[in-house]
């Protein structure tokens, strides 16, 4: 005899099939879940088996790796000091140089020292006077080569009287620096003309 009983809710769910679900063809365009999806695939039901040349492989590719990357940048530091130690030694080449150029165009002979002499006083004051007008002549020089037509200017108030400064509205050079007042040349007053 056959039962005629109702079923229940629950009973219709665990007799439910679901349908067929693709991973290559979904021709009504369902939106599909993914834990659906990867339970049609059956990869869940297998044990993921990793085998141990795998592991040896990948730490060997690893040391390697690690290695040539220490080996470049061994070769980088290397390349880096020589470059440096070159660099320096043009560098002091040329400072010898330019100091050896300094020294000839202001007419100072390098002396060595020597040990226990002591310098007369009229060298010192004669090497004095060497560097002074050393100095005189590299401002000359750095004038003349900036701008010649303020040399010539310079040249030309430097040759100039107090008076005609003055006259010409240019402040006191001699005068202190906070004063704001005229002043005047004396030698103009009291004239009996």
């Amino acid at each position: 005899m056959i039962d005629m009983r109702q079923v229940s809710v629950k009973e219709q769910q665990d007799w439910k099939i679901p349908p067929c679900i693709s991973n290559w063809k979904n021709n009504r365009g369902y939106t599909i879940p993914l834990d659906k999806r990867l339970a049609a695939d059956g990869r869940g039901l297998q044990g993921v088996h990793i085998n141990e040349n795998f592991a040896k492989l990948a730490e060997a590719l690893y040391i390697a790796d690690r290695k040539a990357r220490e080996a470049v940048e061994m070769r980088v530091n290397l390349e880096k000091s020589k470059v440096k130690t070159i660099k320096e030694k043009k560098e002091q080449n040329l400072r010898d140089l330019a100091m050896k150029a300094r020294e000839e165009r202001a007419g100072i002979r390098r002396e060595e020292p020597v040990a226990g002499a002591d310098k007369d006083e009229g060298l010192l004051e004669r090497d004095e006077l060497r560097k002074d007008r050393a100095k005189d002549r590299q401002r000359e020089r750095n004038i003349a080569r900036a701008a010649p037509d303020k040399r010539n200017r310079l040249q030309r108030e430097k040759d100039r009287d107090i008076s005609e400064q003055i006259a010409l509205g240019k402040p006191n050079p001699n005068a202190a620096g906070g004063s704001r007042e005229t002043q005047f040349d004396q030698r103009l007053f009291n004239q009996s003309k």
